[in-house]
């Protein structure tokens, strides 16, 4: 059986978040959560939200069988520039999705 939980719309750029994600990828779940429980990152807190809730959904000893992170949408702001100009850079957000299964995934 296998247990999916999407978290959408975070407002942290997929790169940052990417580096915990390679941490849990491939553990059971309570490792994963034991290891973000000693990060005390906005990243590290909504994937373990995202495990627990994804968790909930199932039973039995489960594993992180896939977990990633796409590009969601980006807000587009306005920076003071020189000479009077404006510059412009995006504030990225995130859509990451989990999947849990009973059975660990070969290596």
């Amino acid at each position: 059986m296998e247990c999916k939980a999407i978290l959408k719309h975070v407002r942290l750029s997929p790169k940052k978040i990417q580096r915990y994600l390679n941490m849990v990828r491939g553990a059971d779940i309570e490792m994963a959560v034991a290891k973000l429980e000693t990060k005390k990152t906005p990243a590290a807190i909504a994937i373990k939200k995202l495990i627990n809730s994804a968790a909930a959904q199932g039973s039995g000893k489960l594993f992180v069988k896939t977990i990633f992170a796409t590009p969601g949408p980006a807000l587009k702001r306005m920076r003071p520039g020189p000479f009077g100009r404006a510059n412009m850079y995006k504030r990225r957000s995130s859509h990451i999705t989990v999947a849990l299964s009973e059975t660990e995934k070969k290596k």
